[in-house]
């Protein structure tokens, strides 16, 4: 129960950020936030949702539809749907971080983020805005232990990782990040079955978002979480890269 209530929580706050940004409507950053609170409001139940305060519902359904809209019928608007994005923004770190360092590794360059406490990012580079991103500090504990479990996972000599973690999210997020460290090397699941191992079958919609804003890349390992009929579906890196730490892992693929 107490994660149902958080996933409501979630909804409403994702809601009231995409209200608050609403006249900068053709700003990619703002569809994504609107397009994060369409998904946490559909992963709600019926109940859950007449739980939401009624302005933030009449907003999602409606106002928002004009400005960010996918052009559904029925609510007045004759909304345009959105352009598709052919490319997406890059990453920045999260806010605490403190030290960044680039590594090699057979999936391409990485990019390596600490806070005071853990590792707080681990970005794919090409996926990462690196003007944003602090500066090496070669005395850094949790980089050195990171790019040294990275360097040994790689040579097939670790299948777990030690290094501590400081990624910050709200509740529901944390939650799932802990339900993917669970998924064990090798093993794959679907989102579905992440979401039923939470004890929320209803939540896949919320898991699969939360799963998609994971900060920390193969060490938190969301490339295990793959279609119900096993697709390579969305990730961050692509999926070129997914597949190629999967078959690192010796994890069967379906052909292409």
């Amino acid at each position: 129960m107490a994660l149902r209530s958080e996933l409501v929580r979630e909804a409403c706050r994702l809601i009231r950020e995409a209200r608050c940004r609403w006249e900068a409507h053709e700003n990619r950053a703002c569809r994504r936030i609107r397009e994060r609170a369409v998904v946490a409001y559909e992963g709600l139940t019926r109940q859950e949702r007449d739980e939401l305060p009624e302005e933030l519902r009449v907003w999602l359904r409606y106002r928002s539809e004009k400005y960010f809209g996918r052009g559904r019928k029925g609510n007045g608007m004759n909304s345009k749907p959105a352009p598709r994005q052919k490319t997406k923004a890059k990453e920045k770190p999260q806010q605490h971080a403190v030290a960044a360092r680039k590594v090699a590794s057979v999936v391409g360059p990485l990019y390596l983020v600490s806070s005071r406490k853990g590792l707080c990012g681990l970005y794919f580079g090409h996926r990462v805005e690196v003007s944003s991103l602090p500066g090496n500090n070669p005395r850094d504990r949790f980089l050195n232990q990171a790019e040294e479990e990275l360097a040994e996972y790689f040579l097939g000599n670790r299948e777990n990782f030690g290094v501590a973690l400081d990624a910050r999210g709200s509740e529901f997020q944390r939650a799932v990040w802990r339900a993917l460290v669970s998924i064990p090397f090798g093993q794959t699941r679907g989102y579905g079955e992440l979401a039923d191992e939470m004890g929320h079958p209803q939540a896949v919609r919320a898991v699969g978002t939360a799963n998609g804003a994971n900060p920390v890349s193969i060490i938190v390992p969301c490339h295990r979480v793959i279609g119900k009929d096993g697709s390579l579906t969305g990730f961050g890196g692509g999926l070129e890269i997914k597949r190629k730490l999967l078959q690192h892992e010796g994890v069967r693929l379906r052909p292409i």
